[in-house]
């Protein structure tokens, strides 16, 4: 019996690893179960598991301790934060399930140099990065030319920048096909969270920047598209539902004896677009400064704290978009870090520089700069 201690448990992936174990009792033990801020709900779970339950902000003794108790270590937290589970994991020699695409874009490279040398492993669980996983494992990596992410588009697809200058919380919050927590909502609603995919996929499967193309797919039933070295195109194409990729990923190298309860039209038509770089800055951003190593970094760091203080309605929804643009070339043409704990300190030091933000000039935040 595989144990699983599970990171992030009330969260939207956490919830629906848990709907995944649920049905497969004969099979896994949830070990622990981690949550962040909602204690009550974490020790249900935790009770309805037979696990163990910890809540609040752990530090690095906490998360080794609980990655001791499991074989395979879900990561569904959002964010940097995402990052220590991660390492540790690794570390560890475990199997990662990661829903984390934050640690991936920027420590991605050294995270899969850590499970070579630990024997551990990475299966993603983010939809994009597992659908591109199960093709190219199908197909063979040899046949691989390019690659393409789809892109819901949000829900501010055909809108201009004029039109979200006002836009409250919780319409950015109302994707129209995923349901998912605050953070990633955030980032889907920016398309921030396609640019991370971006290099997400890149370290995962060592695909070049140039080979890794976005297209808007309103309709959110292809997740994956494989283009071959002989012409061909493979994509992924199922139902809207997470549990798919995360059982997948739970049953692998086997066959998931998971079966989706989502329904698939018997006729819908796909469609697929180009997007629109003018209003969702992030997709110039990429084109810009794809080549440079520092961009994904700085990018999560900056979005890390724009999205939080969106969220905390410190800042406007058009505003997480001018604070990371006005930053970005501050920080990029740093010395790229050289390993891991560099990542993690450059990560740390562009975070610590904005603890002093005034926010009474709107549209410019104000930082404190130590470099």
């Amino acid at each position: 019996m595989m144990r699983i201690v599970l990171f992030g448990a009330t969260g939207s992936i956490g919830t629906q690893s848990l709907d995944v174990l649920r049905h497969n009792h004969e099979r896994f033990e949830v070990a622990a179960l981690t949550a962040f801020s909602q204690k009550e709900k974490c020790e249900v779970l935790a009770k309805e598991f037979s696990a163990k339950a910890v809540t609040g902000d752990l530090n690095e003794k906490q998360i080794r301790t609980l990655i001791e108790m499991g074989d395979t270590i879900i990561n569904a937290l959002p964010g940097f934060k995402g990052l220590q589970v991660s390492v540790d994991a690794l570390k560890a020699g475990k199997i990662l399930l990661s829903a984390n695409k934050e640690s991936l874009a920027i420590a991605g490279k050294y995270l899969k140099a850590l499970a070579e040398k630990h024997g551990a492993e990475i299966r993603p669980l983010d939809s994009e990065a597992a659908a591109l996983w199960e093709l190219i494992n199908e197909h063979g990596r040899e046949k691989l030319k390019t690659v393409t992410l789809t892109c819901s588009g949000g829900p501010f697809y055909g809108k201009k920048r004029e039109d979200l200058k006002q836009v409250t919380r919780a319409e950015a919050l109302n994707h129209p096909t995923w349901k998912m927590g605050p953070k990633v909502s955030i980032d889907s609603a920016t398309l921030v969270n396609k640019v991370l995919e971006v290099y997400e996929v890149h370290h995962l499967f060592e695909i070049p920047l140039s080979d890794i193309h976005i297209t808007i797919h309103r309709q959110s039933y292809v997740h994956g598209i494989l283009h071959t070295v002989t012409g061909g195109t493979r994509m992924r194409v199922g139902p809207r539902d997470m549990r798919l990729p995360i059982a997948h990923a739970l049953y692998y190298p086997e066959k998931s004896l998971y079966r989706s309860k989502e329904s698939f039209p018997k006729k819908n038509e796909l469609s697929f677009e180009q997007a629109d770089e003018e209003t969702f800055r992030p997709l110039a951003w990429l084109r810009q400064h794809k080549g440079n190593p520092n961009f994904p970094i700085v990018l999560n760091a900056l979005n890390d704290l724009a999205v939080q203080w969106f969220l905390d309605k410190k800042i406007t929804f058009t505003e997480i978009w001018d604070f990371i643009e006005n930053e970005l070339t501050n920080w990029i043409y740093e010395i790229p870090p050289k390993d891991l704990e560099g990542v993690i300190q450059f990560h740390q030091t562009i975070t610590k520089a904005y603890e002093h933000r005034d926010f009474t000039g709107r549209g410019k935040i104000h930082a404190s700069r130590t470099k």
